[in-house]
Parts: structure tokens; C-alpha cells; sequence
């Protein structure tokens, strides 16, 4: 071959691989840039995510280390399908199984939502929210319950008493109206008797012998029948005043079952760890929350990194942090104000003023929070809420303001956490 044909040959292998080289550059550029696509929109996959990137940078003709990575990252964006899956068919189930419950109907609904957006944070809010309020109200009904069942239980006992009081008091009647016939017939046997002797004694004296003696006799009869009679009176006297002592008995069981009724609703209106108001009170002081009782604002408050709180110090350090921080909301208001703890590390506060004041009010109690500082094992953990406000409307939907103050919520933990964010109402 000639001189010239090889060094143009050369040339042309030469610009051909550097063609090749600058074709995977760019596939690997458009790579990294498809990784970390994928790595922002599912977390869960971050850690095969990043192998296969390094691998990509540091050593790229390891072909050998890719096909592990790649194959290491499809098996786990299989898994992440099944779970996925798997996910949906929970949510499924869940939502057939709570649908008969109509208050966990805009909850159920709202975590659908979130399951079709793919938002796993609002997924687990939502159904927090779910389970918190089944918790609630499925508390108070069994409280309620177990008071009926034991006031039910007496009150079966005294109408049973008074079925034999009556059964008693039947009987009674029954024997005396006999006992009437009785001495009637008695009676009158005897006024026979006499008559018939009577007629037939010619003597005086013997006469009113038999006389007296028949008299006599149905003296002792009717005697025997008032002493029998007065016996019977007595002990049926006897009876109605145990009945009625019972009656009392009952009444003040009715009363205390009223005064435990009303602690239990009391109780189970209260936030067991916290002893803040539990969802259900917050819903029942919005219903009725008057339309003319001057400016007010909705704050929804959500500590931040619960979650990780949780699981990387255990649910102990979690309850600490949730009553310090319901300490410091509770103080931060005062009546008619009022705070709730509206499930899972979120609270809710309704305050009796304009926005921009009650946005100061929120800014100082998240720098309140931010100030302390909860213990977990050896550590001293410091916290952080983010919180959304809007200003309550007298003429807006019963629950507009609270989901215009979770949707400020939800964009002041987007925008970073432990800060406010205040929208107000259209």
C-alpha cells in the first residue's frame, strides 16, 4: 500500500473513532441526564441510581461493572412496579373497606388524589388524617357503648323487678277477690244458718244464744278476712317502697350515666398524648363557628421530618416532640382562640384575627418551636413546623378555608420547611 493511501486510511480510522468518541459522550450525557431524571422523580430508586451514574463517570468501558449497575437498576424499578402495585391494590381495598363511614369520605377521596399525582408525602398525610379520625370516633362510640350496655344492664334488672311486683300485686288481687267470694258466701251460710234456727227455738234465751253464737261467727270471719287483708296491704306497701327505692336507685344511675357520657364525649374530644382538641372537636367548633363573630384565620401547622424523626430515633422521641410543640402552640392562644391536634404530627389553629396579624402570630410561635430542643437518647434533637394561613370568609363552603390553609402548607414545605406561608382567600 502506498505511503499516501496509508496515512489517509489512518486519518480516516483516526476521525472515525473520534466520531465514535464523541457519539458516547453524548450518550452518556443524554444517560446522566435520563439517571437523574429518574432520580428525582422516584427517590426510592436513588441508590441504584447513583451506582450506575458513578460507574458511568468514573469508569465507563467498564462494560462489565455497567451491565451489573443496569441490571441491578431494572430489578429494582421492578420491585418498585410490584410495590406499586401492590400499593394501589391496598388503596384499593382500603378505600372499599371505609366507604360505609361517611366522615372519612373527602379523606379517602384526598388520598386517591395524592396516589394519582404519585405524592407519597400526601399519600401518608391523608391517610394519617384516616386513621386518626377512625381512631376517634370509633373510641367514642365504644366509650358510649360500654356506659349504655352496663345502664341497660340495670335497667333490665329493675323491670324485672317490677314484672314481679306486679305479678306480685295480680296474684293479690286475684286472692282477695276470692277471699271476698269466700266470706260472702260464708257470711251468708251462716246468717241461713241462724234463720233457720231461729224459726224453729221458742225460747228467748236460747234463741239469743244462737243468735250470738252465729254473729260471733261471722265476726271471727270477717275479722280473719281484715287481718289476712291488712297482711297482704302491708307487704304490697312493703314492695312499692323497695320498687320505688329501686326507681331512685335507677334514676341516679341515669343521671351519673348522663355525667359519664358527657366526660366520656369530653375525653374523647381530647388528644390522648398531647390533651389538645382531637379532630372530631375541631370539625364540631366549625360547624358551629358563627359567621358574625368578627375577623378570624385558619393556621395548619406540620412538624417537619416527623417521619425520619420516628424511624431513625423510635415513636418515644417523636410523642416527646409532639406534646413540646403542642405545649408551645396551646400557650401561644387564648380563648375564644383555640389549637387541635388534627392527626399524626399536624395540628390546626383557628385564631380571631386578620391575616396579616395572625401571620405574625404563626412567624412567632414557628421561631417559639424552633427554639427548643427535645431529648432523644443521648441527643438533643431541635425542631422545626412549617405552617399555611388563610383568613376565614363568612360567605365561603364549610371547609374552604382549611384546604386553602393546607394548600399554603404544603407550598411552605415545598419552598424548604420551617417557615409560613399566608394565602389570602379569592
Amino acid at each position: 500500500m502506498a505511503e499516501n493511501d496509508l496515512r489517509k486510511t489512518v486519518i480516516e480510522l483516526e476521525t472515525s473513532l473520534q466520531n465514535e468518541r464523541e457519539r458516547m459522550r453524548s450518550l452518556r450525557r443524554v444517560a446522566l441526564r435520563a439517571l437523574a431524571v429518574l432520580s428525582a422523580r422516584e427517590p426510592d430508586l436513588e441508590g441504584a441510581v447513583h451506582d450506575l451514574t458513578r460507574t458511568i463517570e468514573e469508569d465507563p468501558d467498564d462494560t462489565q461493572c455497567l451491565d451489573r449497575m443496569s441490571a441491578r437498576l431494572a430489578d429494582t424499578i421492578r420491585q418498585h412496579d410490584q410495590r406499586d402495585a401492590m400499593e394501589g391494590g391496598l388503596l384499593t381495598a382500603l378505600q372499599s373497606g371505609l366507604e360505609g363511614f361517611p366522615f372519612l369520605a373527602d379523606d379517602l377521596a384526598k388520598v386517591r388524589q395524592a396516589a394519582d399525582r404519585g405524592d407519597a408525602d400526601l399519600v401518608r398525610r391523608s391517610l394519617t388524617r384516616v386513621f386518626s379520625a377512625l381512631e376517634e370516633n370509633c373510641g367514642q362510640a365504644l366509650a358510649e357503648r360500654e356506659q349504655l350496655t352496663e345502664v341497660m344492664g340495670e335497667i333490665r334488672t329493675r323491670l324485672d323487678d317490677v314484672d314481679s311486683a306486679l305479678s306480685a300485686d295480680h296474684d293479690h288481687s286475684e286472692r282477695t277477690r276470692a277471699s271476698i267470694r269466700e266470706l260472702h258466701n260464708n257470711i251468708s251460710g251462716d246468717v241461713s244458718s241462724i234463720k233457720g234456727r231461729v224459726i224453729d227455738i221458742t225460747n228467748i234465751d236460747t234463741m239469743r244464744r244462737e243468735v250470738v253464737q252465729g254473729l260471733d261467727r261471722v265476726a271471727d270471719r270477717v275479722k280473719d278476712f281484715r287481718d289476712t287483708r291488712e297482711a297482704e296491704l302491708l307487704s304490697a306497701l312493703e314492695r312499692n317502697r323497695a320498687l320505688r327505692t329501686r326507681a331512685q336507685e335507677l334514676e341516679r344511675q341515669v343521671a351519673g350515666l348522663r355525667d359519664s357520657l358527657s366526660e366520656a364525649r369530653d375525653e374523647a374530644n381530647r388528644d390522648k398524648l398531647t390533651g389538645l382538641l382531637n379532630r372530631h372537636a375541631f370539625d364540631q367548633r366549625m360547624a358551629g363557628f358563627p359567621a358574625d363573630g368578627g375577623p378570624a384565620s385558619v393556621i395548619v401547622w406540620d412538624i417537619d421530618h416527623f417521619k425520619h424523626v420516628n424511624d431513625e430515633y423510635g415513636h418515644t422521641s417523636g410523642d416527646r416532640i409532639l406534646k413540646a410543640v403542642a405545649e408551645v402552640l396551646v400557650e401561644g392562644v387564648s380563648e375564644p382562640d383555640f389549637v387541635a391536634r388534627y392527626g399524626g404530627e399536624e395540628f390546626v389553629m383557628v385564631v380571631h384575627q386578620p391575616l396579616d396579624i395572625a401571620r405574625d402570630l404563626a412567624d412567632r410561635l414557628r421561631q417559639e418551636v424552633a427554639s427548643i430542643a427535645v431529648r432523644a437518647g443521648k441527643k438533643r434533637l431541635n425542631v422545626t413546623i412549617s405552617g399555611g394561613i388563610t383568613e376565614m370568609r363568612p360567605d365561603a363552603p364549610e371547609g374552604a378555608a382549611f384546604e386553602l390553609a393546607d394548600k399554603a402548607l404544603l407550598a411552605a414545605k415545598r419552598q424548604g420547611r420551617d417557615r409560613i406561608v399566608a394565602v389570602a382567600p379569592a
